[in-house]
């Protein structure tokens, strides 16, 4: 079977989880990290991020996890991204730090929606904004938090 969209395959994934997570078992966690690293919408976006708010001449940015967690509670996703900021010149490197943020949200396989974002860093800055655009995430997430 060939899968067209990130969207179908999460989508897939979390159907899945939820007929697992219906039978009387634990918890399912589901590890979607290599798929969407894989897929190049996914590093686009975690690389235009990085644009944005990483520093220096040799920044860079990865998912460092991506799971899906399943039970019969109702299902819920973990992301974490690595943000470096780093600058070198003549060998020497000047400054740098890598900052985690970390995406939790709950899926809705009702109606195929992503709710009740939240969002977190280690680092003060990044928590500041995400602090300061919260709303327009909520309105990101509203207008494409669909994944079947």
């Amino acid at each position: 079977m060939r899968i067209s969209s990130p969207r179908r395959l999460f989508a897939g994934f979390a159907l899945a989880a939820a007929l697992i997570a219906a039978a009387p078992a634990a918890a399912l966690d589901i590890d979607l990290t290599q798929t969407l690293a894989a897929t190049p919408k996914t590093a686009e976006a975690i690389a235009r991020l990085c644009e944005r708010a990483c520093l220096g001449n040799q920044r860079k940015s990865w998912l460092e996890s991506a799971i899906v967690h399943a039970d019969i509670g109702g299902s819920s996703v973990t992301v974490l991204l690595k943000l470096r900021s780093k600058h070198a010149a003549h060998g020497v490197t000047i400054y740098e730090e890598t900052a985690t943020v970390r995406v939790d949200a709950d899926l809705s396989l009702a109606d195929c929606g992503v709710a009740n974002v939240r969002a977190s860093s280690n680092n003060d800055l990044y928590r500041t904004l995400l602090r300061a655009f919260a709303p327009q995430i909520r309105d990101a997430v509203r207008r494409h938090g669909w994944f079947c």
